[in-house]
């Protein structure tokens, strides 16, 4: 008995080391990087539960628990922290500069170190250089600093021209979603930024761009009709705010492109016998967490996943080929799944009430109704106009909230309606830089449901990281996010050094 138990203990001992040397060796023919931006256990939670309670009902028993999301069916989850190398709560381009270059930075710096004077190779340069397809993607501008930070090289992530001329010098394959502010267009004329000479042919990062080779595709029939193989940047003319970024998905007009959708199509034009390198960002779920709206933020994080089952309908087809990590940058907004004032309920439902994004109900509902709105001074109280609104557009009844919840109610919106504002600690931390009306109302819709905000702001909490495919063992247990790129250029056999 004894030797068998020798011989089984070499058997197993055997068959370990040639699993962990032959995974060691496997090197992916296309790797699918996947971060959301401003995204932590906590939101990915809080759609799993706002789906379970949802698409069970309210008064059927199995409303507990959560109904999973692409990412976390995957067999492989890690942690990283997030830290930068001048604070402990970073932003998105240090953050950025970590995953995609494998080195801390500074807050506000794009592919560059610390001193903001050397250069750092990215990852998406390094699979480039190796002969791989390379496509970046994003829900915001596409010169934002999560994406940014894959193919541009500035010391200031507001550089947003220079940023955008970096796009065409990066000779990557494929760029969609979100327009240029580097290049932004009103009533005809290009806008200047501070530093940026007079828009003419030879400086314009859109023309650059053209030269460069590169197809523009500003709507779906655009897009379909580019053949594999072609230079591509394709986005959407249809913009809220000016900010360049694709709406809120849920705010989104039927006719545009989702996030999935942009990735299918990158897919299509990028897959090639040498393979490709996917970085896509859910860029929009971090600024609906910075406004504290988490129906918003739990949209954006649904539309992220589903760009995460469109790279899993791809691993199905090639599974020995194929790797998928997927991430966020930082969490935005201190989301808690819990509120004080609910004990240890939870009530996810009503969250369905709310229509449209505190982005388009500031923008359009709210501006409209204060144009024509006939308020004095602040004994004004809300009119049955405003009252209708929040019920219509929030879910939040006049008549049925507490006599607590209506005075935060008249107070925000005392402050809409006021010409001068207050301004103070007071005003900070009650709206931060938002709508005070509008954030009040998705602060009372977010606490029935269960859920509180700790910050308008970035915290330091740890992402999580799930990952699946060729590789994927390497992105267990706790690590830096600087490590996250560093084991994906191992993987793919390629050096950031």
């Amino acid at each position: 008995m004894k030797y068998l138990y020798k011989a089984l203990l070499v058997l197993l001992l055997a068959t370990s080391f040639s699993y962990g040397q032959s995974d060691q060796f496997i090197t992916p023919k296309y790797v699918f990087f996947l971060i959301g931006d401003g995204m932590s256990m906590t939101q990915v939670h809080t759609a799993e539960g706002y789906l379970q309670q949802t698409q069970v009902g309210p008064d059927k028993e199995g409303t507990t628990g959560v109904k999973q999301l692409h990412m976390t069916t995957m067999p492989v989850i890690g942690l990283q922290n997030t830290f930068a190398s001048d604070r402990f709560i970073t932003d998105s381009a240090a953050a950025g500069t970590a995953m995609s270059c494998g080195h801390k930075t500074r807050c506000g710096t794009i592919a560059m170190d610390s001193s903001r004077t050397k250069s750092l190779p990215t990852i998406a340069e390094k699979a480039r250089d190796k002969g791989m397809k390379v496509g970046i993607l994003t829900s915001v501008s596409i010169d934002h600093a999560t994406p940014a930070c894959f193919y541009a090289h500035q010391p200031d992530r507001g550089m947003l021209w220079q940023i955008s001329m970096d796009l065409a010098r990066s000779d990557f394959d494929f760029f969609g979603g979100g327009g240029m502010n580097g290049e932004k267009v009103s009533d005809g004329k290009r806008s200047m930024q501070p530093g940026k000479p007079q828009a003419t042919a030879d400086n314009d990062p859109l023309e650059a761009a053209r030269r460069k080779g590169y197809a523009i595709a500003t709507n779906r029939a655009e897009l379909q009709a580019i053949e594999p193989g072609t230079k591509t940047f394709a986005y959407s003319k249809d913009f809220i705010g000016g900010d360049w970024s694709m709406p809120y998905s849920i705010d989104k007009p039927q006719e545009d492109l989702s996030l999935a959708e942009y990735t299918r199509e990158a897919i299509r034009i990028l897959d090639n016998p040498a393979g490709f390198f996917m970085m896509v960002e859910g860029g929009k779920i971090d600024w609906a967490c910075h406004a504290n709206d988490a129906r918003t933020v739990i949209d954006e994080v649904l539309a992220f996943d589903e760009v995460v089952g469109v790279a899993l309908d791809f691993y199905r087809q090639h599974p020995a080929e194929t790797l998928i990590v997927v991430t966020g940058d930082h969490e935005t907004g201190g989301l808690a799944m819990g509120f004080a004032g609910m004990g240890y309920d939870s009530a996810f439902e009503v969250m369905a009430k709310q229509k449209i994004s505190f982005q388009k109900f500031t923008d359009t509902i709210l501006n409209d109704y204060k144009e024509q709105a006939d308020w004095d001074d602040e004994d004004d109280d809300m009119d049955s106009e405003i009252k209708d609104l929040l019920d219509n557009y929030f879910g939040l009844n006049y008549s049925d909230l507490s006599d607590f919840e209506r005075e935060l109610l008249e107070k925000a919106y005392d402050q809409t309606m006021a010409r001068k504002r207050s301004k103070g600690q007071e005003f900070s931390l009650l709206y931060g830089g938002y709508e005070p009306l509008t954030v009040t109302a998705t602060h009372l819709l977010n606490r029935k449901a269960g859920i509180s905000w700790g910050t308008y702001s970035h915290t330091a909490v740890p992402v999580p990281v799930y990952a699946i495919g060729a590789g994927s063992h390497m992105f267990e247990m706790m690590y830096n996010n600087s490590d996250t790129p560093r084991k994906m250029a191992e993987v793919m056999q390629v050096s950031l050094d």
